[in-house]
């Protein structure tokens, strides 16, 4: 069924969206339901809707219509002007373009009329045959035969799709959020800079993983990877010294000098007893000799022999050997101070990569370096205790020598600062190849944390389940249209023209009593076909007044609806206006057809409703639309047999730029008479605030107000001698209170409903709040004049008293 048509641009129609445009008083969104009842005034947009509509029938588009663009919802989807011809629903439109088309002898004398064919006369083979090909295609409703398993098939494949799809959607959203989602998708991500990143690469880095049997990156890895991206280029590092060790040597010089043997020439006991004082005594010896003639301590002169005495204490064995412990020491001092420069480099001189490396390194070195320090510190120690007692020897030394190891260590050290320095080379290669490692790693623990493979083996066999379902919806489809197919060839061999004619003339003698007129199917010479054509008696019928045109038209239209093309099939069928110049006598027969052979539930030859599987009645409609402009036939739809409460009524406006659709007022739908219509259109216009939304009552206001104090005013002063005369006097009555109100009320109804006489008034715009003061002086006059009435007019359009205190 159809439930919405959006119109962006169609005839009349600009910009109408249909979820802004039809709601219900609680603000819901209205849709069209099984039978539709539309009202709208001439020129409103009723054809141009139903144009739409018949679109969906012949599946195109008038080419009179520029630009057309336009979408209806049908409840199993949405169609628009781009694929129109793609429909599965059998729609008939009864408008002026199918009476053209059908009909143009109506209004040409030299068009013809399309003839169509219904069943003809009864073969029991035949239809013995085809009686038994329709019970093998059975019915949705009844749940038998093969439209029954097709639509339960049908269910079945909608469900296992709809599972695989679903399935299948799911991870591809998990797809594609995990290439373009902010923040946290590939795309967005600043350590891997592809601002073009999208689910394709994506899909070709998961097969790359796939492949590979990449697994997720450990935290470590990560981490390392992360900071060599972090990377700038860094200068080259220096490499270390070479070193050549001399601690061996500097301890076998040590050894030979503490353990060297040696006397004084004339030694002086005391001084030999006592170490601390022999080394006191030979510090003041340098610095008194030849510089001072008394003590520096104590001021005593010094004896002249003193300098003799000592000497042969002090003798040049022991000044030499003082000397070249002095000398050893020196080397110690310039040994150190070659080992604390050896490491003078910082970590931040490497790259990441290369720091831990060089940091477990570096210990090592500072390691075999502090033990090298302590055996220099050991070698300086033994050196100072000689020298301090200088005559006694020492026994030999044995130095921890850490020498070959710190050679290694210092060999290692300068490999690593290489690599480092050949890193700066190739850091952008680099940096690419740990962009991608980490990329690849992130997407493998992606697929681990998803589940990816186990979801595709499930999207798989869901969409296996799938595909069986399909063939064999497809299997029972195929057999379906075979039989069809079958039964459409049965039925050509029974289908008759003249049948059709004659279905035309039931509708035409029976129902509405004109046996003038009939519709004659008259064989082409030479050919089998037919041709139609109207009778007035025995004789051609040219010249037909409207009304009898109308009649023949709708006529034809309700018999075509039997033919075989149309005969036993859901019809979505529209009725534009079948009412235009007929009488009232007319309107009321239409109505009867209308309700006879389309809005009363199928019955079986007993009498009794034919129900459904869900005891619901059955109709020879899917759907029905009906659009009128006359309000006393809509008065008669209002008695249409309904489908429960599937049905609605529409109201049809023109507004300034577009047409609209809504949903009928209460007033209109329940009280359908035009007095209670033009009350609402006056109300409607006693609020100038109304004129942005309600121009055209605003505009029609002068022909509304006449028409409704004309009958207003007639059923309250019901007297009759002159029409224009016993108007003035009504409104005399009504509105005279010794004041000018009766001519003002006289001025504004023949300026507003005349052009005539004010044809200046033409060439100015609409005073709305001129009409608004007005509207409101005759709600008042009416209220003050009969307040239960008052009140009931009000009630009829679901509105409440403007004059009411607040």
């Amino acid at each position: 069924m159809i439930e919405k048509i959006d119109i962006e641009n169609f005839g009349c129609y600009a910009n109408f969206v249909w979820n802004k445009a039809v709601r219900d008083p609680g603000n819901n969104v209205a849709k069209f339901k099984k039978l539709n009842v539309l009202y709208g005034r001439n020129y409103s947009g009723k054809t141009t809707l139903s144009r739409i509509v018949r679109a969906l029938e012949t599946g195109s588009i008038s080419p009179r219509y520029a630009g057309p663009a336009f979408q209806v919802t049908l409840s199993g989807g949405v169609l628009s002007h781009h694929n129109i011809p793609t429909h599965a629903h059998t729609v008939r439109v009864y408008n002026k373009d199918f009476v053209d088309e059908h009909l143009a002898f109506l209004r040409d004398e030299t068009g013809h009329i399309s003839p169509f064919a219904v069943l003809g006369q009864q073969n029991k083979e035949l239809e013995a045959q085809i009686d038994a090909l329709e019970k093998e295609l059975g019915s949705v409703e009844s749940q038998t035969g093969l439209r029954h398993d097709f639509q339960v098939k049908k269910v079945a494949h909608a469900n296992k799709h709809k599972l695989a799809s679903d399935a299948a959607e799911g991870l591809e959203r998990l797809l594609v959020d995990k290439a373009n989602r902010r923040p946290t998708g590939i795309k967005h991500n600043p350590l891997y800079r592809d601002a073009t990143y999208d689910i394709r690469k994506l899909k070709l880095d998961i097969k790359s993983v796939k492949d590979g049997s990449l697994a997720p990156l450990a935290e470590e890895d990560k981490k390392a990877l992360i900071a060599l991206l972090g990377e700038a280029p860094l200068p080259d590092v220096r490499l270390l010294p070479s070193f050549n060790p001399s601690l061996a040597a500097l301890g076998a010089t040590t050894n030979k000098l503490i353990t060297k043997k040696i006397q004084p020439s004339a030694p002086l006991q005391e001084l030999l007893n006592n170490a601390v004082l022999q080394s006191w005594v030979k510090a003041g010896i340098g610095l008194h000799r030849d510089t001072r003639t008394t003590c520096g301590f104590c001021g005593t002169p010094l004896p002249a022999a003193l300098w003799d005495t000592l000497g042969g204490h002090f003798n040049q064995e022991s000044a030499d050997l003082d000397s070249q412990i002095t000398a050893v020491l020196g080397e110690i001092w310039k040994e150190r101070g070659r080992i604390d420069a050896l490491l003078l480099i910082s970590p931040k001189a490497f790259y990441a990569s290369h720091r831990a490396r060089f940091d477990e390194l570096a210990r090592t070195l500072q390691e075999l370096l502090d033990r090298y320090r302590a055996s220099l510190h050991a070698l300086e120690t033994e050196l100072t205790a000689r020298r301090d007692n200088i005559f006694v020897e020492r026994l030999p030394h044995d130095a921890l020598d850490p020498s070959p190891s710190i050679v290694e260590a210092i060999a290692a050290i300068n490999v690593l600062i290489d690599l480092n320095n050949q890193a700066t080379a190739s850091l952008a290669d680099t940096q690419a190849a740990a962009r991608t490692e980490l990329r690849l790693g992130e997407i493998a623990q992606f697929v681990a944390d998803i589940g990816l493979a186990a979801e595709e083996d499930r999207i798989r066999g869901l969409s296996a389940d799938a595909s069986t379902a399909k063939a064999e919806r497809d299997a029972i489809e195929t057999e379906g249209k075979q039989r069809s197919e079958k039964i459409a060839h049965l039925k050509t061999q029974l289908r008759d023209e003249r049948r059709g004619a004659e279905q035309v003339n039931r509708y035409l003698g029976h129902f509405l009593g004109h046996g003038g007129l009939r519709l004659s199917a008259l064989e082409a010479e030479g050919s089998t076909t037919y041709r139609f054509q109207i009778m007035r008696g025995e004789h051609a019928a040219y010249n037909l007044s409207e009304g009898e045109c109308s009649l023949v038209a709708f006529c034809y239209f309700l018999a075509k609806l039997k033919d075989v093309d149309t005969e036993g099939k859901k019809l979505i069928v529209y009725i534009d206006d079948p009412i235009s110049s007929l009488d009232s006598n007319h309107i009321f027969f239409v109505f009867s057809l209308i309700e006879t052979y389309l809005a009363k539930p199928l019955e079986d030859n007993d009498g009794n409703v034919i129900k459904d599987a869900n005891a619901k009645p059955t109709y020879r409609y899917e759907q029905l639309f009906i659009s009128t402009h006359n309000l006393e036939f809509l008065k008669y739809l209002k008695r249409l047999t309904k489908p429960g409460k599937d049905n609605e009524s529409f109201l049809i406006t023109r507004k300034d730029s577009s047409s609209a659709i809504g949903l009928m007022p209460h007033y209109l739908r329940n009280y359908v008479t035009e007095l209670n219509y033009l009350f609402g259109e006056i109300f409607c216009c006693a609020d100038d605030a109304n004129a942005t939304d309600q121009f055209h009552s605003f505009y029609n206001f002068g022909n509304n107000l006449r028409k409704f104090l004309e009958a207003f005013l007639f059923f309250k002063y019901p007297s009759a001698r002159n029409d224009r005369a016993d108007h003035d006097e009504r409104v005399r009555l009504f509105f005279g209170d010794g004041s000018n109100t009766e001519a003002f009320v006289q001025r504004l109804i023949n300026e507003f409903s005349h052009l005539g006489e004010f044809i200046d008034r033409s060439t100015q715009p609409i005073d709305c709040t001129e009409i608004a003061s007005l509207a409101k002086f005759v709600l008042k006059k009416i209220r003050d004049n009969d307040r239960q009435q008052f009140d009931h007019f009000l009630l009829s359009i679901e509105r409440s008293d403007p004059f009411a205190q607040a």
